[in-house]
């Protein structure tokens, strides 16, 4: 068995933001903050759960629905 004494640190970002109805608003905002997240050494960004998209209504996001394994927000 071997023992590995190194220690190793994972430097971690979560992204605040104010989500829009705005889809392509979105996606330029979390852009630009894991941007700059990353120049300041993150290597783990993590993201609001509804960052791409804050519909006025339910019916907003079922709109911005993507084809599976396909698109921008996936």
């Amino acid at each position: 068995m071997t023992t590995d004494n190194s220690s190793s640190k994972l430097q971690v970002a979560s992204i605040q933001m104010v989500s829009t109805p705005s889809l392509a608003e979105n996606l330029n905002t979390a852009s630009r903050l894991v941007q700059a997240a990353s120049q300041q050494g993150a290597q783990l960004v993590v993201l609001p759960e509804y960052f791409c998209l804050m519909g006025l209504k339910d019916t907003d996001k079922v709109s911005a629905r993507e084809p599976a394994g396909a698109g921008p927000i996936q």
